[in-house]
């Protein structure tokens, strides 16, 4: 059966760390509370999916008091620098307190940010070092690829530490809204056939929906698009001989156990 998780992280860094390009939260850079929010979703091998709440703690000395209880639950931590700006990667260690202290445990990622620019400040043995003495993962950011393809390779290095077994041959992100298609086949789906009950999260459907690799996978979604949308002369033709629908966890079971 398909597997769903829904995981919080702690993002961190100094105001001049270039974390505001790592997933694009300028908009909420003033938040009165302290944090903002933004969840990235991964679909990974067709059989798991992972919904990530990202706590994006902003580095104002009001709000540092509060920064322990933000990081309670957490299952990852990511730390931002800037590659061009030696103070930020000295206000590290701060940071790196901060998570270990507060969610025991947990792998912290390291993302270098702004790459590409000519003026880099922090030395490579500089990153090294910190990485071996704090059991760091590192990656860096380029500015030569796209937003998605940035995330694409944090989220699944992400992932594999996480959970290992994955092969991640198979890995779809997204951190937009859900189109429109999409949602009209959840609220279809969303009471099983058999019992009525409501289905709370399809991770199923949502899979085979986001899967562009699998030939069969394509057909059968072009197959529940066109059902969807000729839903009604459906009805008309054969309400009383058919009842179309996902069964939920429990039915399914019954059935095929």
């Amino acid at each position: 059966m398909p597997k769903s998780y829904k995981l919080k992280l702690v993002l961190g860094g100094s105001l001049n760390s270039g974390k505001n390009t790592v997933i694009n939260n300028n908009r909420d850079n003033e938040s009165p509370i302290g944090v903002s929010f933004k969840s990235v979703e991964c679909f990974v091998d067709e059989e798991a999916n992972y919904k990530f709440i990202i706590w994006d703690l902003k580095d104002r000395e009001r709000f540092r008091f509060l920064f322990p209880v933000f990081c309670r639950g957490a299952c990852a931590g990511l730390l931002c620098f800037d590659l061009s700006n030696k103070e930020s990667f000295s206000d590290l260690n701060r940071w790196i307190t901060l998570f270990k202290e507060n969610v025991k445990e947990i792998p912290i990622i390291l993302i270098g940010t702004k790459t590409n620019l000519a003026n880099r400040e922090v030395a490579e043995d500089a990153i090294t070092n910190l990485i071996a003495k704090e059991d760091l993962i590192y990656i860096e950011y380029s500015s030569l690829v796209s937003l998605e393809e940035n995330l694409e390779e944090l989220f699944k290095k992400l992932i594999k530490t996480l959970h290992p077994r994955h092969t991640l041959s198979h890995f779809h992100l997204t951190f937009n809204k859900e189109d429109e298609q999409l949602i009209r086949l959840k609220n279809f789906f969303n009471r099983c056939p058999i019992c009525k009950k409501r289905i709370h999260n399809n991770v199923g459907l949502k899979n085979m929906y986001k899967n562009i690799l699998d030939s069969d996978a394509l057909r059968f979604k072009e197959s529940l698009i066109r059902l969807v949308n000729n839903i009604e002369e459906i009805r008309v033709n054969y309400s009383n001989k058919i009842n179309l629908g996902i069964p939920c966890c429990e039915c399914y079971k019954k059935i095929f156990d």
